[in-house]
């Protein structure tokens, strides 16, 4: 029951009659969004520099706490450096630095976006931004609920595979290929139960028909 609570909190965040907060969410998002394509596109080391900055000031305003962006960057850092790798060994060091530095700031900036932008008010920029869509008869709320409902999502599947990892490792097993129908199961199982609870809450708010 209090997992069925936190679902319906945190992702029936359109239960309001109106979206107040819409418009500034829509333009916050597509500030990061624009941001990140230009991240992309500089190839001047001092501007890329000045960006760092850019980051680590919005680090310190958004109260983002430093250890878990430490470990933000150590789950990712083995994926950068391979792909700076590859941009290394067919186009030259400058151009896989370059990479390397992107793809660095990409990954801050947007841990520090979760912080600025949680999903719930992601989730209402995206809406206010499909509101066109009510052109062509289409709820905008409904992209936006499914948007928060996918956000939401991430950290649930993180924990089953963390809780997957504990069981397995109280067997004596190991997180392999062999052991994939011990690892498939319960992840799916897991997965339907969440699905079950969304839709309960789905139900309890009237978004569906019971």
């Amino acid at each position: 029951m209090n997992t069925l609570l936190k679902y319906k909190d945190r992702l029936l965040f359109s239960g309001n009659a109106k979206n107040s907060g819409g418009p500034l969410y829509a333009l916050i998002l597509l500030i990061f969004l624009a941001y990140t394509l230009a991240v992309f596109a500089l190839s001047s080391f001092p501007i890329l520099a000045l960006c760092c900055v850019f980051n680590i000031g919005l680090m310190f305003f958004a109260r983002v706490r430093p250890r878990p962006a430490l470990f933000y960057f150590l789950r990712l850092l083995p994926f950068i450096v391979f792909a700076s790798a590859v941009n290394f060994f067919f186009d030259g060091f400058r151009t896989g630095l370059l990479f390397f530095i992107r793809l660095l700031l990409v990954c801050h900036i947007t841990h520090c976006f979760r912080y600025v932008l949680p999903s719930r008010k992601l989730a209402g920029g995206v809406e206010f931004l499909m509101t066109p869509l009510r052109l062509f008869k289409l709820n905008p709320r409904d992209t936006g609920l499914m948007i928060s409902i996918c956000l939401a999502f991430i950290p649930v599947l993180g924990r089953e595979m963390e809780q997957l990892k504990l069981g397995l490792k109280a067997k004596g097993l190991s997180l392999g290929v062999k052991n994939a129908p011990y690892i498939l199961r319960p992840l799916i199982a897991g997965i339907f139960k969440r699905t079950g609870e969304i839709t309960l809450a789905l139900k309890a708010k009237a978004y569906i028909e019971a």
